[in-house]
């Protein structure tokens, strides 16, 4: 559009140059170390707020394509007591194309718990799926040693 009204492709460039873009959503925080001294490494560190099935598959898939070949490992902690039971097989059909999954335990917000839509049930739920060994943690401070 900007090129239709006659805007200088310099100035076009420039202007989407210094595009921030919108936090939380594949913000990309850089290479951190872990592991040991005797299995040292290194993993791109990427946040996104996604908490809906369909947000977490576009991430994978975009993490998939910027990343070629590299494991995929993905830190989770589900929204809500109610979505995780409404959306709870697709959440599971989706983490499982992941490499590796660690998953905390539901933020609840403001929710009462319901039995068997939590962290513990997806995981279990994922396990028996076969294509990925979750790991869970009870809250989301446990996820670096995890990892």
């Amino acid at each position: 559009i900007a090129s239709e009204i006659g805007i200088d492709d310099a100035v076009i460039v420039g202007a989407l140059a210094s595009l921030g873009g919108v936090g939380r959503r594949f913000q990309r925080y850089g290479e951190i170390a872990c592991g040991s001294e005797q299995n040292a490494g290194t993993f791109t560190l990427i946040d996104d707020y996604g908490h809906h099935p369909a947000e977490m598959a576009a991430v994978l898939a975009a993490a998939r394509g910027a990343f070629p070949g590299r494991r995929l490992l993905l830190a989770f902690q589900p929204h809500r007591y109610t979505r995780t039971r409404d959306l709870f097989e697709d959440f599971v059909k989706v983490m499982s194309t992941a490499d590796d999954v660690v998953l905390a335990d539901v933020y609840p917000a403001g929710e009462a718990p319901i039995v068997a839509a939590d962290g513990r049930a997806l995981m279990r739920a994922m396990r028996v799926a076969g294509k990925v060994e979750p790991h869970f943690v009870a809250t989301p401070a446990e996820i670096p040693d995890a990892i």
